[in-house]
């Protein structure tokens, strides 16, 4: 939660995270971020010389592995730290879908790791020379102020289709449909997106035995189906719902019409109907 940063050899810069270290502000595509830090001299000096500052800026669910990058950030003015704690910011941009991955990344946990990998550049002595170092320093954000922060740029009015990151080779085809539906429906050819989250989604029936599932539990009442039936179920008629698009069927999906909207909404099911087949899969692998 410390970072004593050499910056001379007499002389370092002690940064800690403030009480309120974590703001978003809203931006176009996404967020600028605003990290808090103080940051206080360890020598009494008159003539201490101005620091620019800046950092990478990493998360995971562990400070010490799984790091991921995820943006420069760098503070707006130079910096001159006294013996007394004086508060700074460091900003960047995130875009909403890296805020959405790094909710992926977070899983429901009651905090996300940050490690800030800081760097500080100073001109300083006689003749003037180019001092300074660089440093780590990690803390944890806790899930409520994180979420705050997504609140206030009102990242989850925004829909984002997350293609699911799996290491299985089996699902590698599956993944790829995925990525394509995401970047036809960039491209505004949405009945092509659909037909690729069809051929997505055929991999999940075939692996998850869908459709006999559903011709099983045809005669129970529909209140009476278990858990896995009832998944059956919304694979299969999300599945039918893509067959509209793929098929050009006389006086019934011949005269059906599709929205980006529409496209988002079956190829994010979709995404999802994956990715929990590749938990599953993972599971059942210890993995």
């Amino acid at each position: 939660m410390t970072l004593n940063l050499a910056i001379s050899s007499t002389e370092s810069l002690v940064f800690e995270p403030a009480r309120q270290t974590l703001h978003f502000w809203p931006a176009i595509g996404g967020a600028q971020i605003e990290l808090t830090l103080t940051v206080r001299r360890t020598a009494d000096r008159k003539d201490a010389p101005s620091c620019q500052v800046s950092a990478a800026m990493l998360v995971g669910q562990n400070p010490s592995r799984d790091r991921r990058p995820l943006a420069p950030l760098a503070a707006s003015h130079l910096i001159n730290p006294a013996q007394v704690a004086t508060e700074f910011r460091l900003t960047g941009f995130i875009s909403v879908e890296q805020l959405r991955i790094v909710e992926e990344l977070r899983s429901g946990a009651d905090s996300i790791w940050v490690v800030l990998q800081v760097s500080v550049t100073c001109v300083d002595g006689e003749p003037p020379t180019m001092v300074g170092g660089t440093g780590e320093l990690s803390f944890a954000i806790p899930a409520g102020e994180w979420l705050q922060g997504l609140e206030r740029v009102d990242a989850a009015a925004y829909v984002e289709i997350l293609v699911p990151l799996t290491s299985n080779t089996e699902h590698a085809n599956a993944v790829r449909r995925l990525r394509n539906a995401r970047t036809l429906i960039q491209d505004d050819r949405v009945e092509e997106a659909l037909a690729e989250a069809r051929k997505a989604l055929e991999f999940v029936r075939k692996t998850g035995g869908t459709l006999q599932i559903v011709q099983q539990a045809k005669g129970k009442n529909p209140r009476d189906r278990d858990l896995r039936e009832r998944w059956a179920y919304f694979v299969e008629d999300t599945f039918s719902l893509l067959s509209g698009a793929a098929h050009d069927d006389q006086g019934t999906t011949e005269h059906f019409t599709w929205t980006r909207s529409d496209a988002i909404a079956l190829v994010g099911s979709t995404a999802g109907l994956l990715g929990r087949l590749a938990e599953r899969v993972s599971f059942r692998n210890g993995g």
